[in-house]
């Protein structure tokens, strides 16, 4: 009897820490895009400079002159916060890439897989190379070659988020719309590297696109909740 109660006791522990995962896993869907769309959106210091869409990197009008003897106050409100934001979001983002992977393992297993393993390294190089640059006074990073090495493998959170954007397309879990948009939301963070307003554009796409698959998981956890 006691065996049973135990077994009983561990299959009811299991059960609650797979759901709680799986509802951190749907927060994580739009948590990570949301924190990289509000870092890269405040890099702006107003909403004509946001909407000014230039189609290659030209500083903000708050970064012009920004150097490391610049005012603190300013070099925290438009360089160390902005990054703070992007830095808060990578380990989200492999989180994002686990939750994908676990819906999209089954009907796309080379997608799911694939952009998984991509989406993790790059966002390890992306949380080293953002630490390089925030833990020393600002314009004074060497770009050493290993340092451009992890500049390149950065890229490889979006591709591996395209990846598996492809998987759940060939799922058919989302709206088609809903893939799309995520996959449209990678390619222009790819495409404008460095150029602020339109990486936040991207990442606010991606918000929009996998809201439909976080809604999917917590009515299903609320559904099973509501049924015991």
């Amino acid at each position: 009897m006691k065996d049973l109660q135990t077994q009983n006791g561990v299959s009811k522990n299991y059960e609650n820490a797979i759901k709680h995962i799986k509802i951190l896993g749907a927060i994580s869907l739009i948590l990570a895009p949301l924190l990289s769309f509000i870092g890269w959106a405040i890099a702006h210091d107003s909403i004509g400079s946001f909407l000014h869409l230039n189609f290659s990197w030209t500083p903000t009008d708050a970064t012009t002159k920004l150097t490391a003897l610049s005012n603190p106050d300013l070099i925290f409100r438009y360089f160390l916060l902005p990054h703070y934001f992007i830095y808060a979001s990578m380990p989200i983002y492999i989180g994002l890439a686990l939750c994908v992977t676990y819906v999209t393992q089954k009907k796309a297993p080379w997608h799911s897989f694939g952009g998984l393993i991509l989406s993790i390294i790059g966002a390890v190089y992306f949380i080293g190379v953002l630490g390089a640059f925030l833990s020393i006074p600002m314009g004074t990073v060497t770009m050493t070659s290993i340092l451009k090495i992890s500049f390149a493998l950065c890229i490889l959170v979006f591709v591996g988020n395209i990846v598996q954007g492809f998987g759940l397309y060939q799922s058919k879990l989302l709206p088609r719309w809903a893939t799309i948009l995520f996959i449209l939301g990678n390619i222009l963070i790819l495409v404008f590297p460095g150029t602020e307003n339109w990486m936040a554009i991207g990442s606010l796409l991606m918000v929009v696109g996998l809201a439909p698959l976080t809604k999917i998981i917590v009515n299903n956890q609320l559904r099973k909740m509501g049924s015991r």
